[in-house]
């Protein structure tokens, strides 16, 4: 039923993988490679919502619904998983999951950047 009212939206996922130290010493995140989830929707998220929500003016901000996921938001990891939609990444942050209710997660997601390049740049 969601999907009727929202569309879907086809995303490239990466999942977070860990982390690693590159030969200069620098600690960097790992991902898996992307793939891709076509059974979601993305919709902005209203400058309205984000005082109640504890947003960051100065960001953009998406939700991501998507049937139960397992995905790592900011908010349980030490770095969340990535999503790239729309010619930009985007890092999760959180989410609510209303899988018992309706099969359905909900997932907040900031924008990183421009969708270009490896992902894994260490």
């Amino acid at each position: 039923m969601a999907l009727s009212v929202l569309g879907r939206t086809a995303v490239s996922y990466f999942k977070f993988a860990g982390r690693t130290t590159n030969a200069g010493g620098v600690m960097f995140t790992m991902y898996s490679a992307a793939v891709t989830v076509s059974t979601g929707s993305v919709q902005a998220i209203n400058k309205k919502k984000y005082e109640e929500l504890g947003l960051d003016w100065e960001k953009s901000y998406i939700s991501w619904y998507v049937p139960n996921l397992d995905a790592v938001d900011l908010a349980r990891d030490v770095s969340g998983d990535v999503i790239e939609v729309l010619g930009r990444r985007w890092q999760l942050m959180g989410s609510n999951n209303w899988y018992l209710i309706d099969g359905w997660k909900s997932l907040i997601a900031v924008d990183i950047g421009t969708a270009t390049g490896a992902l894994n740049n260490g």
